[in-house]
């Protein structure tokens, strides 16, 4: 599994930074998350990483915030788009569970559903704000297996050191206390332009 971050507030040299946060995951189905606020930036560094419209097969938003979504319109998506129950975006209303192979919805707490992806026996978790409480996300997640990573962002969770239990944590985008997560061992800096692979 491949991981492209599209959209966030830092950018590799060569990339756009802004508000919001995209990233796409290229494993058995290739999905974008989120698109982030400005359709420009998220066209931008999408040709930069080689990402097309032609290249994406699902669509899934956390949450309907103008930061996480505000691509959506403008990028003219066709295919499949999946979207937390209570949001007024156009889409396939997803709730708790495998919608795709591999592919898990959190469900919707707060507004807001997080991702989680199966890559054989490792569970990698994709939050977008984490409104929705990142212990709560953790806790669901656990459900289904043992958790490898958790990239996106973690607002204000403050339990940092749960964290370190983790093969590979990646604060993104609206997270409070990321300097000090950065620090961790574990920790991957999280900027527009970086490909992770797992």
């Amino acid at each position: 599994m491949k991981v492209k971050i599209v959209y966030d507030n830092k950018a590799l040299p060569g990339f756009k930074s802004a508000w919001g946060f995209s990233c796409f995951i290229e494993h058995n189905i290739n999905l974008l998350f989120d698109t982030g606020w400005r359709y420009s930036i998220l066209k931008y560094n999408m040709e930069k990483l080689g990402i097309s419209l032609d290249n994406i097969d699902a669509i899934f938003i956390s949450h309907s915030h103008w930061d996480h979504a505000g691509g959506l319109k403008k990028l003219g998506f066709k295919g499949k788009i999946y979207v937390p129950p209570s949001s007024n975006l156009k889409g396939i209303k997803v709730e708790k569970g495998e919608f795709l192979p591999n592919f898990i919805s959190t469900g919707e707490i707060n507004g807001e559903q997080s991702l989680i992806v199966r890559n054989g026996d490792k569970l990698v978790i994709f939050t977008g704000c984490s409104h929705n409480g990142l212990k709560n996300v953790i806790r669901i997640a656990e459900e289904y297996g043992e958790i490898y990573g958790i990239i996106g962002g973690f607002h204000d969770f403050k339990e940092i050191d749960l964290l370190k239990n983790y093969k590979l944590v990646m604060p993104c985008h609206c997270t409070k206390l990321k300097k000090q997560i950065e620090s961790f061992p574990n920790a991957i800096e999280c900027m527009a332009g970086k490909i992770v692979e797992i």
